[in-house]
Parts: C-alpha cells; structure tokens; sequence
C-alpha cells in the first residue's frame, strides 16, 4: 500500500519546493494573526524538514533562509517591533542560524540515508538490483497482477560451467565475465523489467505484464547476446534458463521464487545451456 511518504519520495525536486513554500507562507499567515498570542518560530522547523528531505539541497538551504525572512518580517513590521538595523541583524542572526543547521543536518543525513539504501538495493560487482531490492519488486509486482488480472514472468538464470572459468582464469576474469552477462540481461531486457544478481553465478528477471509469447520472444534475443558476448570474449560457459509466466499467482513470494528457479534447475540437471518455459495456472 502507498503511504504518504513513498508518494513524496516519487515527487520532482520543483514539486517539493512549491510545497515547502506554500506551508512557510502558511505558517507566516498563522503568525500574523496569532503571533501576539502564540510563537510561531519553532513550526518553522516543518517546512525547513519537508523540504531538506525530500526535496534537493537548494530547497532545504531556500526553505531555511525563507522560514528566517517570513519569521523576521512579520514579527518585526506587522506585530510593530521597532528595530535599527543592528537590532534586526541580531535579531534575525539565531534564528537564520538555527534554522539553516537544521538544514544542512538534515541534507547530511538524508544523503547517508540514501547511499546506505541505494548499497543495500545494489549489487556491488554489477550495478544490478541485489536480493532483497528484487524480492521487494517481485512482492510488489505480484500485488498488481493480482490487482489488474494481468500476467507477468519470472526468469532465473545460471551461468553453466562458471567455476572453471574461476579456476582456471582467475576470479579477476569471472568478476568480468559476471559483469559482461549483466549487461547482456540490461541491453536485451526493457527497461521497465527488473534484472537483479541474487549471488554467485544466478541472476533473475522479472518482466511485468509479460504473457508467455512475448517473454519467449524476449529471451530468443537475450541468449543470442549473452551468447555473442561469450563467445567474443572466448569464455566457455552456457546458460540455464528457467522463465515461469505467472497467469495466476501463488501465495507468496517465495513460491514464485521456488517454482523459477525448480525449473532452472531442471534445465541445468538436465543437458544445461536450453531454456525451459512453464504457464503457472491454478484450477478453478
């Protein structure tokens, strides 16, 4: 389900800005008609936060000095505090300083924030989705399927053969030649499909909206590039390929995920380097 907060993080840098500044103007009404009454000051702090941590670095440090400017004017012109120049500057100074280190704490911690989230949805060799970034948009996926009554495919892949390229060239040479089947899936595949490295040698593909038809047609293409960049760079390793095209759906994630990578396993049990294509439809 969508909350608020995802809905934000999806929102444009120029959408934020007009948003932080809508609720600083907000909050410079309230203080005009309560500010006798009430401190406005330290509400500021909302749109200074909303503003810093979804929107870029410019909003965050404009929010700041805009919370100061609406803060400072209101309370000096219309609630009629009389200051000289040297009066206002030390006036204004705490709360600029304030409320600009509120900024730029919260800039900072976004920004490892992100980086902690973007290494841990990354697999370092490839650039690829890691594990738990792929099962994330699998459980997703599977919920709009389920939703929209459309169908969508699940392929796992296993490089055969890949310990002796290990063994005998090095893992230097593996590590390139994981890399090279990385960016055979990318160039093959939408971008809208999702291609992760769930470990060693095992990749996995999942193409939305994707019938049986449409996803063999996709993966004639994709084993004819990873075969190409194999062959080019004389690595001799194949493929196992199991593609399972869900037009109902299990349970659970982890049925899908078992059901894929049975059927790579059936291909690599067999005479390996095919691919094997299976319908899940459930009775009734």
């Amino acid at each position: 389900m969508k909350t608020i907060f995802s809905i934000l993080e999806k929102r444009t840098p120029k959408t934020i800005t007009k948003l932080s500044f809508i609720l600083i103007l907000m909050l410079g009404v309230m203080q005009y008609l309560f500010g006798e009454t009430v401190t406005i000051a330290p509400l500021y702090i909302f749109p200074i936060l909303f503003g810093s941590w979804y929107g870029s670095r410019t909003t965050g440090m404009v929010s700041a000095f805009l919370s100061t400017l609406v803060f400072v004017v209101i309370e000096t012109a219309f609630n009629r505090i009389l200051l000289a120049f040297g009066e206002l500057l030390f006036f204004s100074v705490p709360y600029f300083t304030a409320y600009m280190l509120l900024a730029i704490l919260i800039i900072n911690f976004r920004d490892v924030h992100r980086m902690e989230v973007y290494a841990a949805d990354t697999d370092n060799l490839t650039g690829l989705h890691s594990a738990r970034s792929f099962y994330a948009e699998l459980a997703n996926e599977m919920l709009r399927s389920k939703r929209y009554e459309h169908a969508f495919s699940l392929a796992y892949l296993d490089v055969d053969n890949f310990k002796s390229i290990n063994d005998s060239l090095g893992h230097a040479t593996g590590d390139r030649l994981l890399k090279k089947v990385a960016n055979c899936l990318v160039s093959s595949l939408r971008a809208t499909d999702v291609i992760a490295r769930l470990g060693g040698d095992e990749y996995a593909c999942l193409l939305p909206e994707t019938n049986q038809e449409e996803v063999k047609l996709a993966f004639l293409k994709t084993v004819d590039l990873l075969n190409k960049g194999m062959a080019k760079n004389r690595w001799d390793v194949s493929f196992s390929i199991g593609v399972m095209t869900f037009e109902n759906f299990p349970e659970d994630i982890k049925e899908a995920i078992d059901l894929a990578d049975k059927l790579m396993y059936s291909v690599k049990n067999d005479n390996k380097d095919n691919v094997a294509y299976q319908v899940y439809r459930t009775k009734g």
